[in-house]
């Protein structure tokens, strides 16, 4: 016998009906009930609100500021709060940070809790302060910038700077020792931790003493990084990196070196790029465009163009410490070439002139290091007439003739010469410094040598990072240098001094047709010892005096093969000679009264 489905439909639908008629109930009641929270906390905190722990729920705006501000006149605020450091005590002047409570502030945050306008979070809030409540702290005003500039001054007082640890070369004894210092630590003051501290501290109303907030700084090594370190070290020890760019050059040398170890089994990065910062002001340069002017058959306005460069520093730093890696490993690093970015000039040199001068065909270089004062005062004179001269094709340069008179009515002044076997004081002395760098110069251009002349004796000046043997003297009449111009086009000789490096450069510029230069090494042979010291007797000196006025030099003989090739033809050929003659000491002994 089957249910009546009549009966059983309409049971169903009765009791769906109770349901929904309860739940419009319940939710008119709890609309009810929200309405009812609401009417009663009109312009009123919500219960649970708390600040300062003073019960501010269920007040008024106004009647909230009135117990806050009760409790404040209990509890007077003071002129300063108080910081410490084991003994040491400093103070924060708060009428100086212009400090002060903001109680209207502090009671309308109060008031805003559960009041966002977002209705969901603010139900969530209120029911949230039934159960938890929230405690909030003063607001208050203060000048931050003086504030931290009080913290600063604290912080400059408690600081002491950490000394790291360094590596130094013992050289005192037969064989050099490494020796490393481990360091001291350090400390300074947590100057954000600090803040934090004394602004919790205001806002809670606390005065109590904040002790301050140190960071202790430790570069100090364990024993085990000193003994790794050391041991890394002597691996640089008599090692050096070669660095070039273009004609300079730069050698890091084993102190250097060690400078860049790390104590943490690696390289110091950061002091590798520092080194590679500071290289990069002396290698990057601007482009410079080529400016000529000619008066008289001389360049008196002459400026090659040159390139600008810019130094990768990246790969730079990554270069050197490849080579770092190569020595520790036991390898001979190879010379590095640093990577540099080229930018031509807007004007180049062949576009500014009609001679035919557009490149730089050879170089001449010497140095003068130890030179007396007027022996640079004649290299600066005779360098300064040379400059901007102009030489016709197929014209023959004479050195003498275009140098001019050497002596005191032209502005030479007194210094060392060979003359007559000696070494004496003579106008002009250190004009051959000038002849010198010429020859060089010359034999790099790959031009014809008419007349060269070897000076009597080895100077010392012409093997500053030279080979022996590369030198030429002038005296007029007798010795002169001569050279020809056999190129296609004219030449400009430029010429420059640099007194901080104590360094001369003689530059040929013309056309270059292609001739390639070959330089032999120097041969040497029938070394001489000096002879001994010869003491001469000088009645114009005070007795007991001793004055040197010549030095000692090996004798020896010279050569070296000189060769310029031009598409397989033999341009020039030839062997230069020099017989140095042994050269003694002579001093003057004064016999004088």
């Amino acid at each position: 016998m089957q249910p009546d489905k009549k009966k059983i439909l309409k049971s169903y639908f009765k009791i769906k009906n109770w349901w929904q008629q309860t739940l419009v109930y319940l939710l008119a009641f709890l609309c009810l009930i929200i309405f009812i929270y609401h009417l009663a906390y009109w312009q009123k905190i919500y219960p649970g609100v708390k600040i300062l722990n003073q019960i501010v729920g269920n007040q008024t705006v106004s009647e909230a500021i009135d117990i806050i501000n009760q409790k404040l006149n209990l509890q007077k605020t003071p002129s300063f709060l108080n910081l410490f450091a084991a003994k040491q005590q400093w103070q924060i002047n708060l009428e100086e940070i212009s400090f002060s409570y903001d109680l209207e502030k502090t009671v309308q945050n109060a008031y805003q809790i559960g009041r966002t306008k977002r209705t969901i979070k603010d139900l969530k809030t209120k029911f949230k302060l039934w159960f938890k409540e929230e405690n909030l702290p003063l607001a208050y005003q203060l000048n931050q910038d003086s504030l931290e500039s009080q913290v600063a001054s604290i912080a400059s007082q408690v600081f002491i700077p950490a000394i790291e640890p360094t590596i130094k070369i013992d050289r005192t004894q037969e064989n050099p020792k490494i020796i490393i210092e481990s360091g001291k630590d350090g400390q300074e003051l947590d100057k954000r931790k600090l803040l934090s501290l004394v602004n919790n501290h205001l806002a809670e109303v606390d005065f109590s003493s904040i002790e301050l907030p140190l960071i202790e700084t430790s570069p100090s090594l364990t024993n085990e990084e000193t003994k790794n370190t050391q041991q890394r070290a002597e691996k640089f020890l008599n090692k050096k990196i070669v660095i070039t760019a273009e004609e300079n050059k730069w050698e890091l040398e084993e102190n250097d070196l060690i400078g860049f170890l790390s104590f943490k089994n690696e390289f110091a990065q950061e002091k590798i790029a520092s080194w590679t910062a500071n290289l990069a002001l002396t290698v990057n340069r601007l482009p410079e465009n080529a400016t000529f002017q000619f008066n008289g058959g001389r360049a008196t306005e002459f400026q090659p163009a040159k390139d600008g460069l810019t130094l990768d520093q990246k790969k730079t730093t990554d270069l050197i410490t490849k080579s770092l890696e190569q020595i520790e490993r036991g390898e001979t690093p190879q010379e590095i070439k640093l990577p540099l970015t080229r930018t031509p000039p807007l004007v180049k040199t062949a576009d500014v002139n009609n001679l035919g001068i557009k490149e730089l065909l050879g170089k001449g270089v010497s140095y003068f290091q130890g030179s007396i004062v007027n022996r640079i005062h004649n290299i600066q004179l005779a360098t300064s007439k040379l400059n901007g001269i102009l030489i016709p094709p197929g014209e023959i340069f004479s050195f003498n003739k275009n140098l001019g008179d050497v002596s005191a009515s032209t502005g030479y002044k007194e210094a060392y010469i060979i003359k007559e076997g000696r070494t004496i004081l003579g106008d002009g002395g250190g004009v051959c410094q000038t002849s010198t760098t010429l020859f060089r110069a010359a034999l790099q251009a790959g031009l014809p040598i008419i007349e060269r002349h070897a000076h009597a004796y080895r100077v010392g000046y012409y093997e500053q990072n030279s080979p022996v043997g590369i030198d030429a003297t002038v005296f007029d009449p007798t010795a002169d240098l001569k050279i020809k111009n056999d190129t296609p086009a004219y030449l400009l000789l430029q010429t420059h001094i640099d007194l901080q490096k104590k360094m001369l450069t003689y530059e040929f510029y013309g056309t270059n047709d292609g001739r390639k230069v070959t330089l032999s090494k120097s041969r040497i042979w029938d070394q001489t010892s000096p002879p001994p010291d010869l003491y001469q007797d000088d009645p114009t000196l005070p007795k007991g005096t001793v004055k040197q006025v010549d030095w000692q030099a090996w004798g020896a003989k010279v050569s070296f093969d000189y060769q310029v090739e031009r598409s397989g033809e033999i341009l020039q050929k030839q062997t230069f000679y020099s017989n140095y003659r042994a050269w003694q000491s002579v001093y003057l002994r004064g016999t004088g009264q």
